[in-house]
């Protein structure tokens, strides 16, 4: 009898534990409804999961606009995009017709932006085997993401210097992987070098390791979870930093990434803490506080995998004539 007893009970724990465990998965999604049949559609495995799971909230969003699309996806047709740009000014003196300045406008200030960069994204460090490093970017090196990259800040030194942006923290051998390294690549993509339009001055002294950082006991702090790095423009000022949080909403986007359990690293390369009026616009997009650069000085920083994000995405805010 104790034992039946104990055996229902153990039931009962294991039910709601995986109720639990599945509820996660969904409250896991950082999307508003309207937007799920759009996620879905470049996360097949995930639709046809929640298809199948009772617990799945989104089940009817699931199966329904099966073609949706934000228009980045290689298999989205034009009439299945999020949104169809509108653009009433005239035409004349910077293209042929009404048709190119809509294509313009949504390649340049819309999802075909992302779709633009992700053609452009290519390896500069190629793992050689399971569990190597491996660094891929954008042309110029505009957002980059990487897999058990390793950073030696021994030399950040952010207690003696008010410069946000600095271009010297690292010698060689301060920032690598264990895999092949495109060192042509990497040179030729330095061409746009600039704080806040490349990760080249970050990356150009990278190089090929002989241990993988996250195995090596070497290693201060080993993350296993995402992380965004993130050089900040003006946090005092609405219109130059809500560029940062624009930015960093289609760095998700390229990284098909919405889920809210990652790590933000403030890239700034000065002692001075961060403050904004806009600084709960994080929690947009992390339910962890964010991380400023100096938190890792003299240490040695392995991630298992990190992005960062896209630079230079509002520059056209100024001038658009579409909406």
């Amino acid at each position: 009898m104790k034992f039946l007893v104990f055996f229902e009970l153990l039931l009962i724990v294991n039910f709601f534990y995986q109720f639990e465990c599945q509820s996660k998965i969904w409250k896991k999604l950082n999307l508003p409804n309207e937007h799920i049949p759009y996620f879905f559609n470049s996360n097949q495995a995930l639709r046809k999961k929640c298809l199948k799971d009772d617990l799945c909230p989104y089940k009817e969003l699931a199966s329904q606009n099966a073609t949706k699309c934000w228009g980045y996806e290689k298999n989205c047709k034009s009439n299945n995009r999020l949104f169809v740009p509108e653009c009433p000014g005239s035409s004349n003196g910077w293209v042929t017709d009404k048709q190119e300045q809509v294509e313009l406008f949504w390649k340049q200030g819309d999802f075909g932006y992302i779709k633009e960069r992700l053609g452009e994204m290519k390896t500069y460090c190629e793992a050689e085997k399971p569990g190597d490093s491996k660094l891929e970017c954008v042309n110029h090196l505009r957002m980059c993401r990487a897999k058990n990259i390793f950073f030696d800040f021994a030399d950040l030194n952010s207690k003696n210097s008010n410069d946000r942006y600095r271009e010297d923290i690292f010698k060689r051998g301060q920032v690598g992987g264990r895999c092949k390294l495109d060192s042509g690549l990497l040179k030729k993509n330095g061409d746009h070098k600039s704080p806040l339009q490349s990760w080249y001055s970050e990356l150009q002294l990278f190089q090929e390791l002989e241990t993988n950082p996250v195995d090596d006991s070497k290693c201060d702090i080993v993350v296993d979870q995402p992380t965004f790095l993130i050089k900040l423009d003006a946090g005092v000022n609405m219109y130059h930093h809500f560029c940062d949080f624009v930015n960093l909403y289609v760095s998700q986007h390229a990284n098909n990434s919405f889920l809210q359990n990652v790590n933000i690293v403030f890239w700034d390369t000065s002692g001075s803490d961060y403050w904004s009026y806009f600084s709960d616009m994080w929690k947009v997009f992390s339910n962890k506080k964010p991380i400023h650069l100096k938190n890792y000085e003299g240490k040695k920083f392995a991630s298992e995998m990190q992005y960062s994000r896209f630079l230079l995405v509002c520059a056209l805010a100024y001038s658009t004539t579409c909406r």
